[in-house]
């Protein structure tokens, strides 16, 4: 599946759980970040997604100077949205799984 497509589907699925509009707009911001950084470095489908380019991706957070509590506010709607992906049967396994939150 296309990122784009399965990070549309992920902000419907937010949207028909109620949650606050400003939660729904929290995950697009995140997300519409990190596919802006896949598609960077040329990665359009979600199962090409490995725990070394969410690294890369949190590490770039880091250096544009992302403090230490929003990587890992950017981590946990990551691992919300790959979670998502798995209970719908588009990937087996979650990249995120292996990835500790940053130390503050």
């Amino acid at each position: 599946m296309l990122l784009k497509f399965a990070i549309q589907d992920f902000l419907d699925d937010r949207e028909f759980k109620n949650l606050s509009p400003a939660t729904v707009f929290n995950y697009k911001e995140s997300l519409k970040q990190f596919q802006t950084f896949c598609n960077e470095h040329e990665i359009a489908n979600i199962q090409d997604i490995t725990a070394n380019v969410l690294k890369k991706y949190l590490l770039q957070c880091q250096k544009d100077g992302n403090r230490p509590s929003s990587i890992n506010s950017k981590l946990r709607r990551l691992k919300a949205f790959f979670n998502y992906m798995i209970e719908i049967e588009v990937i087996i396994k979650s990249p995120v799984e292996k990835i500790k939150s940053v130390g503050i």
